[in-house]
């Protein structure tokens, strides 16, 4: 069955800047047309100016602090804002700070926007950059192991220099992500007190488990939001969000289970918007099992998973094949497919393995077993997981399935085989960090336990190579390495799949209402 979708515009899509509202105001550029359009336009503009959205919100925050865990979060609400955001090509581009200069390998110098305040109307200056980014480095892991920051020095109430412990050409990128958020510190020496940062909107109220609203900035430094109030409801449960949205409960409804896709398109009041992610669908490899040390019988688990039927069935075509971690519409994510090897037959037998005479494989009177782990949070990877399963069965394979609530705390133990697993590959538009986390032998990210000195070599130039082609080049030559050792096998980079409530609240259009991004 082939499955339509509406594709989401890429640009919108795929910026890491995820989720946020759309802070300009409906169709600007056809006020221009004429004169009757655009006091049409402005009255539209005036009655949506006092408009609020309601959106059932796939999770479940802690807390609005941004430099820690809920960092996502807080940036999604629109309320926060780094040194750098990245535009439609996931390049770096000016936004709190507005240029930037590499003085030499370990040395930056950021000139800042100079007109930005507070939420609590303090304006921003060097001097609150350097204790927001200090204070995020001492709370956040991640901004922590991004910027790797010896010394941040100001030189001007506009300008601050940032020293980094080790050549990291990927700085500026990393100032992208939502740990670096900039606030102003004093803003949070209160129990109890919301961060004042610098975003269109600001936080009205939190309260956990519920939900978090946010209001419009009258003093934001860009173009005002055109909301007046956003509501993000916490429901972390799939079909719950698609009920609260076909009841008219709320706008929007993040990450649409993917089996209920065709409810909503059937229903006149709804749609379904689409975009490409950076995020992976994966099987890893436990590389200490003593099953899957061996090369061999990682390819014959590889050559078992049908990438495109998951696709079009499981998927319901909301995805791309992936051939590496990282998607292809990254310019560093178009890498060779690797060539059709050796079929199960002659990669078992030249590993001793024989056929029993129920017709399943076996080595010195052991079968070919292994257990599957998978988690509840991204169902359609339990899925995924069966259809492995089946295939697998079908090679002559038996697969166990256990499923977990914490994935990462079982992938910490040593007694598993494989997993299925899902991760944001480029978050900040750079491949450096994933590669870093998930593939350095001494990171405790490495969770296949896969160590390969000719890629820890690769991945080292990379960290201390700062040209753009170049460093491409550098991520397809590790990713090359990756593709023939086989630590993980990747299924597909799914797309992001949102219902919103046609023409809700006023709005212009669904398009004119979200940018869509990864969750």
């Amino acid at each position: 069955m082939n499955y339509k979708k509406k594709p989401f515009s890429l640009s919108f899509g795929i910026m890491v800047v995820c989720f946020m509202l759309v802070l300009a105001g409906c169709s600007a550029n056809a006020a221009s047309e004429n004169n009757a359009a655009a006091a049409n336009n402005a009255a539209t503009a005036s009655e949506n100016a006092n408009k609020k959205l309601t959106m059932a919100y796939t999770w479940n925050p802690a807390g609005v602090d941004p430099h820690g865990d809920d960092s996502w979060d807080v940036m999604r609400s629109g309320a926060g804002e780094t040194l750098i955001k990245l535009n439609e090509q996931l390049q770096p581009a000016a936004w709190l700070a507005k240029e930037w200069k590499q003085e030499d390998a370990n040395t930056w110098t950021l000139k800042l926007e100079n007109n930005v305040t507070f939420h609590d109307g303090k304006k921003m200056d060097a001097e609150s950059v350097k204790a927001s980014l200090l204070r995020s480095i001492a709370n956040s892991h991640l901004a922590k192991d991004l910027l790797l920051v010896k010394d941040i020095e100001v030189l001007a109430p506009d300008e601050l220099k940032i020293i980094t412990t080790q050549p990291n050409s990927a700085i500026i990128s990393s100032l992208a992500d939502p740990s670096t958020i900039i606030l102003d510190v004093d803003s949070m020496k209160e129990a109890g007190s919301y961060p004042a940062m610098t975003g269109a909107f600001k936080i009205k109220q939190f309260t956990k488990d519920v939900s978090l609203v946010v209001e419009r900035y009258d003093g934001y430094w860009g173009q005002p939001a055109k909301l007046k109030e956003v509501t993000m409801k916490f429901v972390t449960d799939g079909n719950t969000r698609l009920m609260a949205l076909q009841a008219g409960e709320v706008d929007v409804a993040t990450d649409i289970p993917i089996d209920s896709i065709e409810l909503v398109e059937k229903d006149s009041k709804l749609e379904v918007l689409s975009a490409p992610s950076v995020r992976t669908h994966m099987v890893l490899f436990n590389m200490n099992s003593a099953l899957f040390k061996e090369k061999a019988n990682r390819e014959v688990v590889d050559q078992a998973i049908p990438r495109e039927a998951i696709i079009e069935s499981v998927m319901r075509g909301y995805g791309t094949k992936a051939k590496s971690p990282f998607p292809e519409i990254l310019p560093f994510g178009k890498v060779a497919e690797q060539a059709a090897g050796e079929t199960t037959e002659q990669l078992l037998t030249a590993g001793g393995w024989q056929k029993n005479a129920a017709g399943m494989w076996e080595k010195e009177g052991k079968p070919f077993e292994a257990t599957l782990l998978t988690f509840p949070h991204r169902p359609e990877l339990s899925v995924m997981a069966e259809v492995i399963q089946n295939q697998l069965l079908n090679e002559g394979i038996t697969v166990k399935i256990r499923k977990v609530e914490n994935i990462d705390a079982e992938l910490a133990k040593s007694d598993w085989d494989l997993a299925m697993y899902s991760m944001l590959t480029a978050h900040t538009g750079d491949p450096q960090y994933f590669l870093n986390i998930f593939y350095q032998s001494a990171s405790e990210s490495n969770v296949s336990h896969y160590v390969s000195k000719p890629l820890e070599t690769v991945i080292n130039k990379l960290n201390d190579t700062p040209a753009t082609e170049a460093r491409n080049a550098l991520a397809i030559q590790a990713q090359d390495i990756i593709n023939e050792d086989l630590p993980q096998s990747f299924i597909v980079h799914p797309d992001n799949v949102f219902g919103v409530r046609k023409g809700g609240n006023g709005l212009c259009s669904a398009s004119d209402r979200i940018l869509l991004c990864d969750s």
